[in-house]
C-alpha cells in the first residue's frame, strides 16, 4: 500500500481523536456551567432586544424556536434578520441564558457592521461538497473508464477531492474566527450595558467556549472527512493498477 494512503489514514484518525477531545472539553465546561441567575435578572430575550436595538438593529427579530435545539441566527436584506433562541434560553434569566442571546447578538454585529466571514463559510461550505461529490461520481465511473483511457484517469477524481479541500480549508477557518469574534463582541456588549457584574463575565466567557469547542470539533470532523476521502481515492487508483 502507497505511504500517501497511511498518511491519509492516520491524519483522519488523528483529526477524529482531536474532535472527541474537543466534544470531551465541551462536555467538562457544561457540567460546570450550570445554571446560575444572572443578577440582572433580564431573561435571554431582553437581553437580546437591549443589545440589538443599541446597535441599531431594531428590525433583528427575536423570536422563541419550538424546540430545544441550537440558538441561530438568520440574516436577510437591508439589516433584516432573526435570532431563534430555544425556549429555555428566550424565557430564562439564567447566566447561561444571557451569554447565548449575547453570542448570537454578536453574529449579528458582525454580519451588519463588518467582520464576519458567514458568506464566506457557507458558500466554502457548499463548494467543498460540491467538488467532493464531483470527485466520488467520477471514482465510480473510473473502471469503466480504465479500459479506453488507462489508470491515468484515477487522477481526474484525486485532483477534484484535493481541490476539495481549498475550501474545505477556507470554511474552518471562517466558522472559527466567526465563532472567537462573535464570543469577543458578546462579552464586550454585555459590559457596555452593565448586564453582567465583573465577577460574572469569567462564568459568560467559560460558558461561551462551549460553542468555540463545538465549532472546533465540527472542524476536525470536516477533516478527518476529507482525509478519509484522499485515502479512498488513493486505494482505488492503487487497487486501478493491476488492471
Amino acid at each position: 500500500m502507497s505511504f500517501w494512503f497511511y498518511l491519509f489514514v492516520g491524519s483522519a484518525v488523528i483529526c477524529s481523536a482531536l474532535s472527541f477531545w474537543s466534544i470531551s472539553q465541551q462536555d467538562k465546561l457544561q457540567r460546570r456551567c450550570v445554571d446560575r441567575l444572572a443578577t440582572c435578572r433580564l431573561t435571554g430575550y431582553e437581553v437580546a432586544r437591549i443589545l440589538l436595538n443599541e446597535n441599531g438593529l431594531d428590525n433583528i427579530f427575536v423570536e422563541k424556536a419550538q424546540t430545544s435545539k441550537s440558538a441561530a441566527f438568520s440574516p436577510q436584506e437591508g439589516k433584516r434578520g432573526i435570532i431563534h433562541l430555544p425556549p429555555e434560553i428566550f424565557e430564562g434569566n439564567s447566566l447561561r441564558a444571557i451569554a447565548t442571546s449575547a453570542h448570537k447578538c454578536g453574529h449579528a454585529l458582525q454580519y451588519y457592521f463588518g467582520g464576519s466571514h458567514l458568506l464566506i463559510s457557507r458558500r466554502a461550505f457548499a463548494l467543498f461538497w460540491i467538488l467532493m461529490g464531483s470527485g466520488f461520481f467520477l471514482l465510480n465511473f473510473s473502471f469503466i473508464f480504465l479500459t479506453f483511457m488507462g489508470s491515468e484517469f484515477f487522477l481526474i477524481p484525486l485532483c477534484v477531492v484535493i481541490l476539495g479541500g481549498i475550501p474545505g480549508g477556507f470554511y474552518i477557518v471562517a466558522k472559527l474566527k466567526d465563532e472567537s469574534n462573535a464570543t469577543r463582541y458578546g462579552i464586550r456588549m454585555l459590559e457596555i450595558e452593565r448586564l453582567i457584574e465583573s465577577q460574572e463575565t469569567s462564568f459568560v466567557t467559560q460558558y461561551l467556549q462551549v460553542s468555540f469547542f463545538k465549532a472546533v470539533s465540527d472542524s476536525w470532523l470536516f477533516a478527518s472527512l476529507w482525509s478519509f476521502a484522499m485515502a479512498g481515492v488513493i486505494l482505488c487508483h492503487t487497487r486501478s493498477a493491476f488492471y
